[in-house]
């Protein structure tokens, strides 16, 4: 069993970098736990327009299929997803709520319009949750299962508790190679576009490739050592403790469940670095059948960020003034820089930004920066510009 979870968290991991891998993925992972198949759901556009969309499905699914029901059953379907959503952010571990949330019985289920069209295509009962609890458009698990069987079993909620928090994580990091597969180019031939770093490493921590921006962290930044020997170190031994555990075997990663932000490594020896890594097992690009090795993307938090600031106030109930910081923050400014532009004192700009931090459930002003790019954040640098004008 365990040695299964192994693989299977590894195969997740290798979608991380190649986002036509998740079809596969997650069929794999359907049939394991005797499902029809998964769906990653997510919200778009502003709350008064909202749109549910699946950018990510299991094989069994036609995504014009998904969109005709979505377009059909609109009203129930986003009924639903709001009452899995408040179930779901009760705890910040991921479980996935049954559809007993929905329906005062089975054949009260049965009678639901949305659920009368899903009966159709051979679907009675659904269990879905929140993968990502910082964004909550974002990152919506759901698991459909057959008419002809009952509800997920004790030892299938096993199983989706050992591999979901994986999942949450490499659907987290996956959104920059997503945005780049919305223009059919493959990670490692556009990788330098990508406004993170990334670094891909081999079994044994050696620099296979790396896009300019992680080349120009490791030459302006202190977080980084490159030994003689072409191994990748953090300077920091705390961080590098932290480094050589994630490196060390696949089920290290995911026990921040729907916050994968938390696991990151962040920096601070005079720079701003929010470092994360994910085993990467098999790549076609780098050639290989068993690669072994790991893709580490790491986030200069000192740069700005362009993100949409009001879905954070309104997630995390930040007042007007925090919400001004949080602009503020998103620029690259430091707290000196914002206390100098407001007008006020540094103490009481350090107090505001703790109060953001607190109510955003961070631990330092990087990590809140690397939740922010959870909204809306632009991973794909415009090939017109240059970044250093």
């Amino acid at each position: 069993m365990q040695d299964a979870i192994h693989q299977t968290v590894l195969s997740i991991y290798d979608a991380v970098a190649d986002d036509a891998l998740w079809p596969d993925v997650l069929q794999r992972f359907a049939d394991q736990l005797d499902a029809v198949g998964c769906i990653v759901f997510e919200w778009q556009g502003e709350p008064h327009e909202r749109r549910l969309a699946a950018p990510i499905a299991s094989q069994y699914y036609d995504p014009s299929a998904i969109d005709t029901y979505v377009a059909k059953c609109f009203a129930d379907e986003a009924r639903d997803q709001d009452i899995f959503e408040a179930h779901s952010l009760r705890q910040d571990s991921i479980d996935l709520i049954e559809d007993d949330v929905l329906a005062s019985s089975v054949s009260a289920l049965k009678q639901r319009s949305n659920v009368q069209t899903l009966r159709k295509l051979g679907i009675l009962h659904r269990a879905a949750g929140l993968l990502n609890k910082d964004n909550t458009a974002i990152s919506r698990f759901s698991v459909q299962l057959a008419d002809t069987r009952g509800r997920l079993t004790t030892d299938q909620r096993v199983h989706l508790a050992a591999v979901l928090p994986h999942i949450a994580k490499a659907l987290d990091l996956g959104r920059a190679g997503r945005q780049l597969a919305m223009e059919h180019q493959s990670l490692l031939a556009a990788m330098n576009r990508l406004t993170i770093g990334v670094c891909i490493l081999d079994a044994r921590g050696r620099i296979v490739a790396a896009n300019e921006e992680f080349r120009r962290q490791l030459d302006d930044q202190q977080a980084f050592l490159l030994r003689p020997n072409g191994t990748l170190e953090l300077t920091r031994p705390e961080d590098q403790r932290l480094f050589e555990n994630l490196k060390e075997h696949a089920l290290n990663h995911g026990r921040f469940g729907a916050r994968p932000r938390k696991e990151s490594i962040s920096t601070d020896i005079d720079s701003f670095l929010c470092i994360e890594v994910v085993p990467l097992n098999k790549s076609e690009e780098i050639g290989a059948r068993r690669f072994g090795g790991y893709a580490l993307y790491s986030t200069d938090t000192s740069l700005p960020v362009h993100c949409s600031t009001l879905p954070i106030q309104r997630a995390f109930g930040l007042t007007d003034a925090e919400l001004a910081l949080v602009d503020a923050i998103a620029e690259g400014l430091t707290n000196a820089q914002i206390a100098e532009r407001r007008d006020r004192s540094v103490a009481t700009i350090n107090a505001q930004v703790k109060s953001i931090l607190s109510k955003t459930q961070c631990a330092t002003r990087t990590q809140f920066v690397r939740l922010m790019m959870s909204f809306g954040a632009n991973y794909v640098a415009d090939p017109k510009k240059d970044r250093g004008a």
